[in-house]
């Protein structure tokens, strides 16, 4: 069984070797956990729910891991612009496809009520 990414692997993931960030860090990293359990199961606690059956899965975890990377970068790379070129703007995607992926076959179906 897998388990959520750590601090210390964000930090790995981002090339940092200091604790100076580790309050920016933590709090992207946990929020990136709780969105992979909303995108899968609804809400973070529906995910802890025993009842559900949902573990971590190696997918998840590195999709927990790719969006706190995002969020962490995602600052420097303001209006969604990564970098300018001759030919344009690199822009950074609203949806990241590697993540989706990462996500598959772990959502539930959600009903409108």
């Amino acid at each position: 069984m897998a388990d959520w990414p750590t601090l210390d692997q964000l930090k790995l993931a981002l090339n940092v070797n200091t604790t100076a960030r580790d309050s920016l860090l933590t709090p992207a990293l946990a929020a990136a956990i709780d969105q992979v359990k909303i995108d899968t199961a609804g809400t973070p606690e529906a995910f802890d729910d025993a009842s559900e059956g949902l573990e971590v899965t190696d997918s998840l975890s590195q999709a927990a891991l790719l969006l706190a990377v995002m969020v962490t970068k995602a600052p420097d790379a303001p209006y969604g612009i990564a970098a300018v070129f001759d030919t344009g703007g690199l822009q950074v995607a609203a949806t990241h496809p590697a993540y989706q992926l990462l996500l598959t076959g772990s959502r539930h179906a959600f009903g409108v009520g």
